[in-house]
């Protein structure tokens, strides 16, 4: 609405409260008949002015120069009747320089005025998605068409268009293609994660994005599914960087060409690596208490020993006296 000039009377009076009450917190004085005609000028020399790159410094006695119009504007139209306000109205001018307040309240109108603004009856987290990829109106509009049609999936349909257009080249272009599946019942969205993929993060602790995308790969290959889960398995065991392995496996995925056999080396810290130390310690732990026991039973065969032989001793002694 700034750019188009259709700010409306409430913008022009909001212009105006703001240079009164500059003018009262500097002088104390209320505003002149000359200066109260500001608010006939409309929002257009609201809009106008916030747009200007920057407000010229002036000095006292020194008429303020006006500031040149935005570019890309025509000649005559808003920027002039800005030109032509500020040049009948220099004190006006030298307000604006004068006053931070004012100054202040300009630089917001004119951050509010260059923020793209939301096309009309567009999902707001659709509209977020179309800014940050840069999309135009035409394709964001068929997108929050298809949107509107999958309510149930609406959100894991969006987290996966954000994850598919991040690393587009031409995400309009991707994303055209994405509609088109939408409209023939063929797009994926929030894959579904079963208890396969459950146990792949669970056991080789992948990361979120590597999980989301192997679910969906999965997906894709129902007829090979059981072989894919097994070699996969075999894969990811041996590897200590699984979600890495993952990412490199998912073009085959996709494609549908075989996984192939891993490299059987294990690497340290993989899962069957953590396996074999988990192994290990267990063993010592037994060999510890094994060896716990074999003392106390030394000790306890000693004491026994020691006792019978005081026994023996106190019998020797005994039979000598009565001799």
């Amino acid at each position: 609405h700034f750019r188009s000039g259709k700010v409306g009377t409430q913008g022009a009076q909001r212009f105006h409260d703001i240079v009164d009450m500059g003018r009262k917190k500097r002088t104390g004085v209320e505003p002149s008949a000359h200066e109260d005609s500001l608010g006939d000028l409309g929002g257009v020399a609201v809009a106008e002015l916030s747009a200007s790159a920057a407000l010229p410094s002036t000095t006292p006695g020194v008429p303020l120069a006006p500031p040149p119009p935005p570019p890309g504007l025509p000649p005559g139209g808003a920027a002039a009747t800005l030109q032509t306000m500020l040049q009948a109205n220099p004190q006006l001018s030298a307000q604006i320089v004068a006053n931070p307040l004012l100054a202040s309240q300009l630089q917001q109108i004119a951050q509010a005025a260059s923020a793209p603004a939301a096309l009309p009856g567009i999902n707001p987290d659709v509209q977020e998605l179309a800014d940050h990829f840069g999309l135009d109106e035409r394709i964001a509009k068929q997108l929050d068409d298809e949107m509107k049609r999958r309510i149930d999936t609406f959100d894991g349909d969006l987290v996966a268009l954000w994850d598919i257009l991040e690393t587009a080249r031409n995400p309009a272009g991707l994303l055209s293609v994405k509609i088109k599946e939408m409209q023939e019942g063929t797009f994926i969205g929030q894959p579904k994660m079963d208890k396969d993929i459950k146990e792949f993060q669970k056991m080789y602790r992948l990361d979120d994005q590597a999980t989301r995308k192997l679910a969906e790969a999965l997906q894709n290959r129902p007829s090979t599914r059981k072989e894919d889960v097994e070699l996969i398995h075999r894969h990811l065991e041996t590897s200590n960087k699984p979600s890495a392995r993952v990412m490199m496996m998912l073009g085959k995925l996709r494609s549908g060409e075989p996984i192939g056999e891993p490299d059987r080396r294990i690497a340290p810290g993989s899962y069957l690596d953590r396996l074999e130390q988990d192994r290990e310690r267990e063993k010592e732990r037994r060999v510890d208490r094994r060896s716990g026991v074999d003392s106390k039973r030394g000790r306890s065969r000693d004491r026994i020993g020691r006792g019978r032989s005081r026994t023996r001793d106190k019998r020797k002694s005994k039979s000598r006296e009565r001799r």
